[in-house]
């Protein structure tokens, strides 16, 4: 029976760094003695607890590296295929992730790991994709100012068109706010 993960238990509050330090620690000790040692320094758990904290924690590892070997991967495959599409790119180095996570082990928590790299990717898409749009609006937004000032500047000429002091102060506020929206 699978049981969620506690992840309120202090073995999940940990550093980076101090959770590597009980994971070898526990890789040279048994769990009684890696339990003792941890109380001894004031964080409480269960075998159980310990048990299946090492065992996630060590499958993130072991998908962490994956992820990068596959992320060296693709940048070798970049630099030695510059034919190769962004896309294609992607594809291969996903594929390598995969090869090395499922040979991890636990095909349910690669699953679960699969899924979240796929939504990360998504999400960066929609995020990218959204900012194109804002960026499109803005330069849409901007073009109607522009025409506005120009269609007020062509209107402001032709009430100073006669006057050459006056057409002369216009030159010059024309060249400001030409500036200033450009």
């Amino acid at each position: 029976m699978n049981r969620k993960q506690n992840t309120n238990s202090p073995l999940y509050t940990m550093s980076e760094d101090r959770a590597a330090e009980v994971a070898d620690y526990a890789r040279t000790h048994s769990l009684s003695e890696t339990v003792a040692w941890l109380a001894n320094d004031g964080l409480k758990t269960s075998h159980t607890s310990l048990s299946r904290w090492l065992h996630r924690w060590t499958l993130q590892q072991r998908l962490l590296e994956a992820e990068s070997s596959a992320n060296e991967f693709r940048d070798w495959l970049a630099h030695s295929f510059p034919n190769l599409s962004e896309k294609e790119l992607d594809r291969r180095a996903g594929l390598m992730f995969q090869f090395k996570a499922v040979k991890s082990g636990d095909a349910k928590t690669y699953l679960a790991f699969a899924t979240a790299r796929h939504k990360v990717k998504m999400d960066k898409a929609r995020f990218d994709q959204r900012e194109r749009a804002m960026t499109q609006d803005r330069e849409k937004w901007l073009e109607a100012q522009r025409t506005k000032i120009e269609a007020g500047l062509d209107a402001l000429f032709l009430e100073v068109k006669d006057n050459a002091d006056a057409r002369e102060l216009f030159q010059k506020f024309k060249t400001v706010a030409t500036q200033a929206t450009t």
